[in-house]
């Protein structure tokens, strides 16, 4: 059997601060002070998952890191012997997934941009308010899905907050989720608002996580893939005027006011991100 794992930073046990714990300027040599942290609570988790996956039999676990290009949001060192990892191949989408994988499982992730009780929610990046596909809105849960969904892998596993837990079940109500904290805040608030909320310790985390996957993995073959067919329409709303400026010269963009723009018969749902 063999897994492509998509790893985000946002959904991770203890990871709750975008500023603190995320980001960073690597032209500046600026890095947030708990980032190291963070990537490390999220390689843990990722080995967690391994451990789980291998107890269940599987036979290859590849993992890509999608938290933007190096150093990204996992710690390289203390990565699992049995998994291998996709580095330095930024956050557009999971390189490497083809039709070759049995299943797609996704680790650490965050519901999308407007979502109440969430944790760190957002669509893609932070400037992006929401982005909808034939009228859905959709975030990185399902475009991750898709991806997946459109050379036949299914997705059959995510750990995140309660939110994000919610949506992926909304996609394939079989998926099997690990919840490993939740906002408490009714609001939604995005990346760069502190927040409450409640987290699992790490290591009940990752106990979560390793006894999800091993039941997961059971639905390989039982779960179909995520698909929707093309053409779609994209709509993209935006925070500020010159985000929507910036697409709007694209071919066969339209202005639909100051901060949003729309694409009709697009033949891919990410053409505007």
């Amino acid at each position: 059997m063999k897994l492509y794992v998509v790893c985000d930073l946002e959904g991770v046990a203890g990871v709750v601060h975008h500023p603190q714990q995320c980001r960073w300027d690597a032209d500046r040599g600026w890095y947030a002070p708990f980032l190291e942290q963070a990537r490390r609570l999220a390689t843990l988790e990722l080995n967690a998952l391994v451990e789980g996956a291998l107890s269940a039999g599987a036979e290859e676990i590849i993992a890509w890191d999608g938290h933007g290009n190096f150093p990204g949001g996992l710690e390289v060192e203390l990565l699992h012997p049995a998994c291998k990892l996709i580095m330095d191949a930024g956050d557009g989408g999971p390189a490497g997934l083809d039709s070759s994988f049995d299943a797609l499982l996704q680790l650490g992730l965050h519901a999308m941009a407007g979502t109440p009780r969430a944790v760190l929610a957002h669509s893609f990046f932070g400037n992006l308010l929401e982005y909808t596909v034939n009228g859905e809105a959709v975030g990185e849960i399902w475009m991750n899905a898709y991806t997946a969904g459109k050379v036949g892998v299914p997705f059959i596993f995510l750990s995140g907050d309660r939110a994000a837990a919610l949506e992926a079940r909304q996609l394939v109500p079989d998926v099997e989720v690990a919840i490993v904290k939740e906002g408490l805040s009714e609001e939604a608030i995005g990346l760069d608002h502190v927040q409450p909320a409640l987290c699992l310790s790490p290591q009940a985390a990752r106990e979560t996580i390793r006894k999800t996957v091993a039941r997961a993995l059971w639905k390989v073959g039982k779960v179909a893939p995520f698909t929707r067919k093309p053409p779609f329409t994209l709509r993209a709303r935006f925070s500020g005027e010159r985000f929507a400026e910036e697409r709007a010269g694209q071919p066969g963009v339209r202005r639909v006011d100051a901060c949003t723009v729309e694409l009709v018969g697009a033949d891919e749902p990410w053409l505007l991100l």
